[in-house]
């Protein structure tokens, strides 16, 4: 892959930069090494560890000093993503974009100059992310998430050789949450009770649960192929009985929470055909291939309640005041939602 070059003649925007880390300790000295080695670094850069062998950090410790280490207890991805917006706004509040990263991403050097460049254009653009490789550098891991009509979340191009088909910017469902940069102003204004990311999902699907609802309050999500990284990703379909029971529950009762936060009434109705399939074919191959996600049905079940709670809330926020989107800076022009 040929390196993308980053206009220079303009003052490249300000961020800052968070890592999620859990457990993955070799792939977190590679992913503060890229970003560390950007073109344009952050201004500053944050790990939030879950704490399972907090010793084992030294080694990223040492090699880093610049970078800042919060161990924690693990309460998920959701909770590390809000602690890293907190420390954001806390810290660097100056600072208007924030890159959230999984530790298990390589960056390729223009990869945050590139998207904070997205963001500081288009100012109705509240979530931004890149083109993902597997770690063949040949074949593409996420172009961008689309949602189809059964309603679970599909990365685009996931598996497929890289041949320039996602090579066009496009306003998108979700990015990943491996390496996307969001704008702090958007993140505050789609918080439910204070919380960005779903602490309640606590991994999978919570990247595209707060795309989903970003989409919902009239921000924009983007795809910019401009910007490339390696993501080794730990799920894939061929290892998923590599991924331990309860994360894969996890993943599993996360369809239905996402459906319950953020999905209209008539849509629901309108691709019910296409939702009752997918059920049948989930349970099926439940009862067939992996009972061990069976129970995530109760799992489920037992987060509802909550989950109309934060429907309830949302729905609230809909119908109070829009905030105004600022005008767009020089004389870029901001790009349209699709239908």
């Amino acid at each position: 892959m040929e390196p993308v070059r980053v206009d220079s003649s303009e003052p490249l925007p300000a961020y800052v930069a968070g890592v999620v880390h859990h457990a993955a300790w070799e792939d977190l000295r590679g992913c503060l090494a890229s970003l560390l080695a950007q073109r344009a670094p952050p201004r500053a850069a944050l790990v939030v560890d879950t704490g399972v062998a907090p010793e084992r950090l030294e080694p990223a410790r040492r090699a880093h000093p610049e970078v800042g280490f919060e161990v924690r207890e693990n309460r998920g991805w959701g909770a590390g993503v809000n602690r890293v917006l907190g420390w954001a706004a806390e810290r660097h509040p100056e600072v208007p974009f924030v890159l959230l990263l999984n530790p298990d991403i390589e960056l390729e050097p223009d990869y945050g100059a590139i998207l904070a460049g997205e963001l500081h254009r288009h100012p109705r653009v509240a979530v931004t992310g890149g083109k993902l490789l597997r770690p063949d550098r040949a074949t593409l891991d996420s172009a961008g998430i689309r949602l189809p009509r059964h309603r679970r979340p599909r990365d685009r191009g996931s598996g497929e050789p890289d041949r320039g088909q996602y090579d066009r910017r496009e306003v998108v469902f979700a990015v990943s949450g491996a390496a996307m940069m969001v704008r702090r102003s958007a993140m505050e204004d789609v918080a439910v009770d204070g919380e960005v990311a779903d602490e309640d999902f606590f991994a999978y699907q919570d990247d595209t649960d707060l795309c989903w609802r970003a989409g919902r309050f009239g921000w924009e999500v983007v795809y910019e192929p401009a910007a490339r990284a390696v993501h080794a990703r730990g799920w894939r379909r061929e290892g998923r009985f590599a991924i331990a029971p309860a994360v894969r529950r996890h993943s599993f009762k996360n369809h239905y929470l996402q459906i319950i936060k953020n999905e209209p009434l008539g849509s629901l109705l309108g691709n019910l055909p296409w939702l009752l399939a997918w059920e049948g074919l989930r349970l099926g191959f439940a009862l067939l291939r992996d009972r061990e996600i069976l129970p995530g049905y109760a799992a489920a079940l037992r987060a509802a309640p909550l989950a109309f709670a934060k429907r309830h809330a949302i729905a609230r926020r809909l119908r109070g005041p829009r905030p105004a989107a600022p005008p767009p800076p020089g004389s870029a022009r901001a790009i349209n939602s699709p239908p």
